[in-house]
């Protein structure tokens, strides 16, 4: 059985995990971004982007980057909770 710490199998130790992971962040923020100016940030928008995300993943992307499409998970929820503690805060200022 191979080791978590072995090239490969590590957390974001290939090439095609960053991809999935940074690509997943950068679309999640800036849904999240939109969310906000439109004002229905509450976590809703980048969670259905990250469904539209992973689907988009397992059908039309080849299957390196697909078989890592957890990465999109953990870039996803830390993007969410931010949104959600976010919401109203331009109006606030």
């Amino acid at each position: 059985m191979a080791s978590f710490f072995d090239p490969g199998h590590g957390f974001l130790s290939s090439a095609d995990e960053i991809a999935v992971a940074l690509l997943a962040l950068v679309f999640f923020v800036v849904v999240g971004s939109v969310a906000e100016y439109l004002g229905d940030a509450k976590g809703g928008m980048v969670l259905g982007a990250l469904v539209g995300y992973v689907a988009v993943l397992l059908y039309w992307a080849p299957p390196v980057f697909a078989n890592e499409w957890h990465y999109a998970l953990v870039a996803a929820v830390p993007v969410a909770v931010l949104v959600y503690f976010y919401r109203g805060r331009r109006d606030r200022s």
